[in-house]
């Protein structure tokens, strides 16, 4: 008596069956734009690097031998190695993936509510470049290569998502496409 007003949420299998064909003529349609792309831009032409190294280096036994200043010195012959290291690594390949719900490139997704604005950066015959200002405070930009996507296409997708605002290139962006990194 108690138990009167208790409803039976299970479904009788009758009802079952009829709702999974219902499942199977309502799908939602989800578009995606996937391709592949290298995770940084790579020059193979090192040679503002090289004698960046150089340059430090030289600093570096300068500063040790004429103003005894060890501390200095050391720091800039691991500034050296540093671009050593970064000079002789390898772009990945990742999957970029724009959907929905947000951009996936690799292992990392950026969902469209983490993100501010994008920019696509295109010149012919140069790289073409999608930039998202991201809301984190530690990663600001978040730069794609497009590789051979068409640009507007990926323009026309994201921004029903996001506003489309310019982002400006850093002195950082500058200088390190400028000596091959």
């Amino acid at each position: 008596p108690h138990m009167k007003h208790t409803i039976d949420l299970r479904k009788k299998p009758t009802e079952a069956k009829a709702s999974s064909k219902e499942a199977k003529n309502f799908k939602l349609k989800s578009r995606e734009i996937t391709w592949h792309a290298p995770s940084f831009y790579y020059n193979p032409q090192k040679r503002y690097l090289a004698s960046i190294i150089i340059a430090l280096l030289l600093g570096a036994v300068a500063i040790l031998f004429l103003q005894k200043d060890t501390l200095s010195a050391v720091f800039l012959i691991m500034s050296s190695l540093v671009l050593i290291l970064y000079a002789n690594k390898r772009p990945e390949i990742n999957k970029i993936i724009i959907d929905d719900y947000g951009i996936r490139v690799g292992g990392n997704s950026f969902l469209f509510s983490e993100l501010r604005s994008f920019w696509i950066e295109y010149m012919p015959g140069e790289n073409k470049e999608l930039s998202l200002e991201s809301k984190k405070w530690y990663l600001p930009y978040v730069k794609v290569s497009l590789e051979n996507q068409n640009p507007l296409e990926i323009r026309s997708w994201l921004v029903s998502f996001l506003p489309e605002r310019e982002h400006e290139k850093s002195l950082v962006d500058l200088i390190s496409r400028r000596i091959g990194l």
